[in-house]
């Protein structure tokens, strides 16, 4: 001991303040609590990213199917005779000629088209630029579970001579 140490009275200290274990007794445990909530927010958020791949996934699944069934049907009508188009593939509403009944059974695959006739497919047949072609317009719906409003494809090609 020096002679200044032992002048100042016990409860006064030189150097460097210690701070007291009593301040610092839950700032750890509160600190681990923000470093699992942050955690805990995180892998939540995959979660919803996970979920929100899988319906687009879904959906580009189902889209895929009604342009497969809306091409199968213009093809089909391309190794037709133009003139009996209207007759056979022209339709709404679940009621055509034999080719758009054809089509409302392919479309029956997609989720929500069974039965419900806002959902049948369309078939439109018009006039095309010439006198040995014809304008035709295939649309096909569906909607999938718990969804309000329903997804559609809509295909339009010109069939016959220009």
């Amino acid at each position: 001991m020096t002679a200044t140490t032992a002048m100042l009275p016990a409860t006064v200290r030189l150097g460097p303040r210690v701070p007291s274990r009593r301040g610092q007794s839950g700032a750890f445990l509160l600190e681990a609590l923000v470093g699992v909530m942050i955690f805990a927010f995180g892998i939540l958020g995959l979660v919803g990213l996970q979920a929100q791949a899988i319906r687009n996934t879904n959906d580009l699944q189902y889209r895929g199917e009604a342009i497969q069934i809306a091409n199968a049907a213009i093809g089909r009508m391309w190794t037709m005779d133009r003139t009996k188009l209207e007759a056979f593939y022209e339709g709404d509403a679940g009621t055509g000629g034999d080719g758009y009944v054809a089509l409302v059974e392919a479309a029956e695959r997609l989720p929500g088209v069974k039965g419900v006739d806002a959902l049948a497919p369309t078939v439109v047949v018009e006039a095309g630029p010439s006198t040995t072609s014809n304008l035709v317009t295939v649309t096909i719906r569906w909607q999938l579970p718990g969804e309000a409003t329903p997804h559609q494809y809509v295909g339009a090609v010109m069939v016959g001579l220009n």
